[in-house]
């Protein structure tokens, strides 16, 4: 792995062009060791409430994208050259929006402040292996965190990315006038700090990681208290709430429903929902995942109904049960009820790529790639999109598509050696002059990728000597 050049300036920062490069290496190493939630319901509504802060900057050097981890510690992490990392955990603690948009702001005035670029400066010896392992330990907490940290480099150099509590309050700062500029509640921001010192203790009697990576919890939960309690009394007047609190619940139902570990947890927790007849919909919904999760589809299918019975004109209710009949195989049950939540909303993404499968399953790939291509200009990060767009070329005989897409899928994933075959197929195959130009550059990204995963190797051996 590259050594990577570090700023040696008097103010010990990274130069801007640096950060970015350190950000796309970050993002690299969290791609390969996070397990990222890809699901575009959880993608998009976290990116849209992230973006809502980010309009309301007076100026800003990145773009800013938003992640959500799979995995229950509670903890969230801004990453150099905005990219914002938080936890599922984190968000199922939540009550509301606005605490999600109170711990994005926060995340959003470290990149601000370039608080991560000044640490990462501070350290002459970090490499992208060391990074990694770092990254992977911050966020996944507990015995598996602990496991990646301890005897590597990363265990010595973590300490680096930890906040200063002088950061923390700079960050608070900031992050409270961030979300009140974007219409939020400054006692949103009072609410979820306040819970984080609550959830002091997890399973084990182990300090929640956001308390280790973010210090000083109680002392910032009264001073943020005081700054509230001492504004004059015009800017404490209750501004109405923004933002769809369904759109918030639907977003926690889908995480505890297809992600929380363990599911029977998950269950008890959406259950206790229906005591409140307005959760009602989201919670049917979310014991709908678990309960395909769990492989009683049956059960699942009787869920979905009752939440669409709660809620009708609710497109990714419909489309998740829709999804459910297509992996029980009944293939036209299934695009029946993706027209009807297309119906709905002509512009679900996921709704036209599962219908486009069922096409392609019942030996329609013209059809099917009309609805695949749709799928993928609405969102293309929809998962295996480009593997599914590739059968669909495959089966019309259009091999030099087919093979792009296979390579795009396998790039995605990782799986270098396959993504370079099918992206030199793709190039034998087309005369375009913007597709090859388009492959070449692909093909370079895998040789570079390549060449740094055995550096990366070589970095890990050294390490283990």
């Amino acid at each position: 792995m590259l050594v990577l050049a570090l700023a040696t300036s008097a103010l010990s920062q990274l130069s801007i062009e640096e950060e970015k490069e350190m950000g796309q290496k970050f993002l690299l190493a969290a791609m390969r060791q996070l397990k990222l939630i890809q699901d575009p319901d959880v993608v998009d509504y976290e990116n849209r409430i992230g973006n809502r802060i980010v309009d309301h900057l007076d100026v800003y050097i990145f773009p800013y994208h938003f992640y959500v981890v799979d995995s229950n510690a509670l903890n969230a992490f801004a990453a150099p050259a905005g990219h914002v990392f938080m936890n599922r955990g984190l968000i199922e603690i939540m009550d509301d929006e606005g605490e999600l948009a109170a711990i994005l702001g926060h995340e959003i005035a470290h990149v601000q402040s370039r608080h991560i670029s000044q640490r990462l400066a501070r350290s002459k010896k970090l490499n992208l292996a060391t990074l990694g392992g770092m990254l992977a330990g911050i966020f996944l907490g507990g015995d598996a965190g602990a496991a990646l940290l301890t005897g590597s480099a990363a265990a010595g150099s973590s300490a680096q990315l930890q906040y200063s509590r002088q950061d923390e309050e700079e960050a608070d700062r900031k992050g409270l006038r961030y979300i009140e500029a974007s219409g939020y509640q400054g006692e949103d921001f009072l609410r979820i700090m306040q819970k984080m010192g609550q959830e002091s203790w997890q399973s084990g009697g182990r300090i929640p990681t956001y308390l280790t990576t973010h210090p000083g919890v109680p002392e910032r939960v009264n001073y943020l208290a005081a700054t509230l309690e001492t504004r004059p009394e015009t800017s404490r007047e209750r501004k109405r709430p923004i933002g769809n609190p369904e759109s918030f619940k639907m977003m926690q139902a889908k995480l505890l429903g297809g992600y929380h570990d363990p599911p029977s947890e998950a269950e008890t927790i959406l259950r206790g929902w229906l005591e409140q007849p307005t959760n009602a919909a989201m919670a049917y919904y979310g014991i709908g995942l678990v309960q395909r999760r769990e492989g009683k589809m049956a059960e699942a299918v009787n869920s979905f109904k009752s939440a669409i019975s709660q809620r009708p004109d609710l497109s990714p209710i419909l489309t998740e049960l829709g999804e459910t009949y297509f992996q029980m195989g009944k293939l036209d049950s299934s695009a029946a009820v993706l027209q009807s939540a297309l119906s709905l909303d002509p512009d679900q993404p996921v709704a036209h790529y599962l219908l486009g499968r069922c096409l392609l399953e019942q030996g329609n790939p013209t059809e099917a790639l009309k609805e695949l291509t749709r799928a993928e200009r609405l969102n293309d990060r929809l998962d295996s999109i480009h593997y599914h767009l590739g059968m669909a070329y495959g089966r019309l005989n259009q091999l030099g598509e087919a093979h792009y897409n296979f390579g795009l899928h396998y790039l995605r994933r990782g799986s270098l050696r396959n993504a370079d075959f099918h992206l030199q197929e793709a190039l034998q195959r087309t005369n375009d002059p913007a597709r090859r130009k388009d492959i070449r550059e692909k093909l370079a990204l895998v040789n570079k990728e390549a060449a740094e995963e055995a550096k990366a190797e070589q970095e890990k051996a050294k390490m283990r000597r």
